[in-house]
């Protein structure tokens, strides 16, 4: 089985997949290979998904909007790449970004011909503490147009307005491309195993 896993940054992917990887899954974590390409051809400073963050900054800051389009492309060929190597192979997880909803339909089709999507869904409580963490330690979040300030207003009253609308525009587009919604109640449960988890991708499959 391959897995792939979608839904905001900051919601639990990396964990999952740290846990799926402890069971025998390969796991594919696009932040660290979106790091090493941003090195590598832009000679940023990045390593982890943090340095993405600090590198890509907030979209008030005049240098987010170029920022922000080269991320996207590294992603695209990021994920082009995961679409070869996982065609034919079992027992891999992918740690997607949170940005996958904004790839080309031809790549997100590409996944789910080979990769199960499963969706680590929100709620209205964890979307106020993803916006808190976001704001404390910057994730790279792509807003895709949706900062949108009014006049005299701040850019954490702006971040603070528009970040709940890009999640749950986010929300219904992972739902579109998702084959398993999990819902927060098990997925941030301690109690929920991998065992539960699996079970829950296999029952629904």
């Amino acid at each position: 089985m391959v897995i792939g896993l979608i839904g905001m940054a900051g919601i639990g992917k990396s964990r999952w997949a740290a846990r799926l990887a402890d069971v025998g899954f390969r796991a594919l974590h696009c932040d660290d290979l979106i790091a090493e390409r941003l090195r590598t051809i832009y000679n940023a400073n990045t390593v982890t998904v943090y340095d993405i963050g600090r590198w890509m900054g907030f979209p008030y800051e005049t240098h987010y909007a170029e920022r922000e389009r080269i991320y996207l492309a590294c992603e695209h060929a990021v994920m082009e790449d995961i679409a070869e190597r996982i065609a034919g192979e079992e027992n891999i997880v992918i740690d997607t970004t949170g940005s996958i909803v904004y790839l080309d339909a031809a790549i997100l089709e590409r996944l789910k011909r080979h990769a199960t999507m499963v969706y680590l869904a929100d709620d209205a409580h964890l979307r106020m503490r993803l916006l808190e963490d976001y704001l404390a330690r910057p994730r790279p979040i792509v807003w895709n147009g949706m900062y949108q300030p009014r006049p005299g207003e701040t850019p954490e009253a702006t971040l603070a307005r528009c970040y709940p609308q890009l999640v749950r525009t986010r929300a219904a587009l992972y739902r579109r491309i998702s084959d398993i919604v999990i819902e927060p109640q098990y997925h941030r449960n301690p109690a929920f195993t991998v065992a539960d988890f699996l079970g829950m991708i296999g029952a629904s499959s």
